[in-house]
């Protein structure tokens, strides 16, 4: 069976800096990646699983449309970039990685490449956003939200991560400064 994107490769390039001319070839591994990590960490197994098979039978309509169309159609080419960045400037062939260089332009600094993927990742996190808020605002149109068991994956409402763990101690109900201090140890 083939594997199902919610995106297009027009929608892909239409809603980034992607050059046109890039291969979708190219591209259509980070797509795949960024679906599994986050859309259906955002949807669950269940409701990602319903939206491929609409997909597949050509019936996608109502708010299964609109959560397509107007969220994970604008949150999915964001990240697929953010996880390709790394990627475009390289080429993996049998036995060798090359860089490759252009004639007209002038290689970004790894600096500004980082610089770059954080500012595509700042907008993906947005549009993630809207698309939890989206579905929480509108559970009872999409019945299988909840539904996951087993080894599916469970919808998460959490999105944005500022490189910081404060859960709290399990001895303690109160966080201090010490919990941080004694947690490096």
């Amino acid at each position: 069976m083939a594997y199902v994107l919610f995106i297009s490769e027009e929608k892909l390039k239409s809603s980034t800096a992607v050059n046109l001319n890039v291969d979708v070839d190219i591209l259509l591994p980070f797509v795949r990646e960024a679906q599994k990590l986050y859309v259906e960490t955002a949807l669950g197994t269940d409701l990602t699983q319903h939206l491929k098979d609409e997909i597949i039978a050509g019936t996608l309509a109502g708010a299964d449309k609109t959560l397509v169309d107007d969220y994970i159609g604008d949150m999915l080419p964001g990240y697929s970039l953010y996880h390709a960045i790394p990627y475009l400037r390289f080429k993996v062939e049998n036995g060798n990685i090359y860089s490759k260089t252009s004639e007209t332009g002038t290689a970004l600094s790894e600096s500004e490449a980082q610089h770059l993927r954080e500012e595509v990742l700042n907008t993906a996190m947005y549009y993630r956003e809207r698309l939890i808020d989206y579905i929480r605002n509108n559970t009872g149109s999409f019945p299988s939200y909840n539904t996951n068991t087993g080894a599916d994956v469970d919808p998460s409402i959490a999105n944005y991560y500022a490189g910081m763990n404060l859960e709290r101690s399990r001895q303690s109900s109160k966080l201090t400064l010490r919990d941080f201090l004694t947690a490096s140890d």
